[in-house]
């Protein structure tokens, strides 16, 4: 007797690791009501955001890009590149296809109506590829902020995107050494 009236003492928070019950209706049997649990609710069915149709109309193209790029040692030498930028998969993804010299890149980004924020993936020949995120446009910038990862090793990175018209400027950073260094320019036109 006393360990029950110990154990009805206890708080309700000693069980608070245990999953709550599901929620219930009254049903009446005879005399007695009886407790019947609820079927749980439907998880809302993902769908793509109008937002990225919309972004995705305002850079769709096809753009040659001429800029520079840092080499490892710190040298410097041209980039010319061409980007084919388009909507797919029944407007969720805007896919953006980047070939230079030196590699080819595959970029898919997307964006979360709930968080508001943009998420970017960035595949490249190499094998290196980065995840990414923004907030979207500032001041008519947008800055993508993340992580590259490659067989050696994982470093943070930043790129940036200026759309006016039917100009694209980009130029990309990393961060080395706890500074960031510029990788590379590029100004782009449809």
């Amino acid at each position: 007797m006393r360990l029950a009236c110990l154990l009805l003492s206890i708080p309700s928070v000693a069980f608070a690791d245990r999953a709550a019950p599901p929620p219930s209706e009254p049903v009446q049997q005879g005399d007695v009501a009886v407790m019947r649990p609820m079927p749980p609710r439907p998880i809302p069915a993902p769908h793509a955001s109008a937002e990225v149709a919309r972004q995705g109309k305002l850079m769709a193209g096809a753009y040659t890009c001429k800029g520079n790029r840092t080499n490892p040692d710190g040298s410097s030498s041209p980039l010319i590149a061409k980007i084919t930028i388009k909507t797919e998969l029944d407007n969720a993804w805007i896919a953006s296809q980047w070939t230079d010299a030196a590699a080819k890149l595959t970029d898919y980004r997307t964006f979360d109506d709930t968080s508001k924020q943009w998420t970017r993936f960035l595949l490249v020949s190499n094998g290196s590829h980065e995840t990414l995120t923004s907030l979207g446009e500032k001041s008519g910038e947008w800055l993508w902020e993340g992580a590259q990862s490659s067989s050696s090793g994982t470093l943070q990175v930043r790129h940036h995107e200026k759309l006016t018209g039917k100009q694209l400027e980009l130029w990309g950073e990393s961060l080395l050494g706890g500074t960031w260094q510029k990788g590379y320019t590029a100004s782009c036109k449809r």
